[in-house]
């Protein structure tokens, strides 16, 4: 298990290095050297910068320069000395390096966002158009309602007046210390049944829904009331209502200016996922892979991988197709970052 560990950490850390020189090839003066291990300036700068902006600010005098360097120095070493006992060959370390291989082929060719802005603007215009609900959002306010029905001029309307004005009063006296009195409320007297077994909620709703839904004096009364505020009795020509505001939601008003950039995105990367998909059919077809059913239902899968133990791709090769986000990638592990600094005295 320790070895397994060991091995696969020594390779991720050498294709992050190895990845890093090739970038970095021949520029920044030389910091180390020894046999078969050189580390320059830039080399040094880019692990460094794979820590956090915290980790980072411990780093900037001399002597804390050349304790992260004996770091990259003793991982550099044993590294070369992994290589001399043969451990390139072993097959947890091939494992993983075709594992960052796919990584790295996915991200080069359908990960990069550059294409984005060259969609044209009509193509950007018209899913904005198309999608304004997803931009623009009126407020909206979510209630608690207790329901009288008595529509105006009936004949127990004044009687239902009287009762909804006493229940006011008892909720506001009792409401200071007593969380629940406006659901006690509800559920003593609401006589909406649809609304009643929901402690009253009446959901999120837009000032022209409320008003749409139940009238112009309950949405007007409604979007007057602060957070947690219960209202007066409001008449409406259907009935009576006290309301308490439990919730809103401010309005949300982006212009196509404010989202184009968020919009070539989103497009980009739905073009480039239809591309990935329509290149891995084809690569598979030319692969002319075939299954044995039968092998694979004699496989014994284990009810749980041991302790500690990494399921058989590490994770990384995400679950199934949905598994592989974004134009969806199969993501090897990342890289793990050079080897922890000693702690700071």
């Amino acid at each position: 298990m320790l070895r397994r560990s060991l091995v696969i950490g020594l390779c991720a850390l050498g294709v992050a290095c190895q990845s890093q020189k090739e970038e970095k090839s021949g520029s920044g003066p030389v910091v180390a050297k020894g046999a078969g291990v050189t580390i320059t300036a830039d080399e040094f700068k880019a692990r460094l910068d794979e820590q956090s902006p915290f980790i980072r600010s411990r780093y900037s005098t001399l002597q804390r320069k050349q304790e992260f360097l004996d770091n990259l120095i003793r991982f550099e070493v044993l590294a070369r000395e992994a290589e001399k006992q043969g451990l390139a060959t072993d097959p947890d370390v091939q494992m993983t390096l075709k594992k960052i291989m796919v990584q790295k082929l996915v991200q080069k060719n359908f990960q990069n966002l550059e294409g984005a802005k060259d969609l044209p603007e009509a193509e950007l215009q018209k899913y904005y158009d198309d999608h304004k609900a997803d931009y623009f959002r009126p407020k909206r306010v979510r209630l608690a309602a207790v329901v009288w029905n008595a529509p105006a001029g009936s004949p127990e309307r004044a009687k239902k007046l009287a009762t909804a004005k006493a229940a006011l009063a008892k909720i506001k006296a009792e409401e200071k210390k007593n969380a629940l009195a406006f659901t006690q409320a509800v559920a003593q007297h609401s006589e909406d049944a649809a609304t009643k077994g929901a402690a009253g909620d009446l959901q999120f709703k837009s000032h022209e829904e409320l008003e749409q839904a139940y009238s112009k004096e309950l949405a007007d009364a409604a979007f007057a009331l602060s957070a947690g505020q219960t209202s007066g009795v409001v008449e409406t020509p259907k009935g009576l209502y006290l309301l308490k505001l439990t919730g809103q939601q401010e309005e949300l008003n982006r212009s196509f200016d404010q989202v184009k950039t968020q919009i070539a995105n989103k497009l980009y990367r739905e073009r480039k996922t239809k591309e990935f998909d329509e290149w891995l059919k084809r690569l598979r077809e030319e692969a002319k892979i075939s299954i044995d059913e039968k092998a694979l239902e004699a496989i014994e899968v284990s009810a749980a991988a041991p302790a500690g133990m990494p399921g058989p791709m590490g994770g990384a090769m995400g679950g199934g197709h949905g598994g592989m986000g974004g134009p969806r990638p199969a993501p090897a592990p990342a890289p793990a970052p050079a080897p922890a600094p000693a702690p700071a005295k």
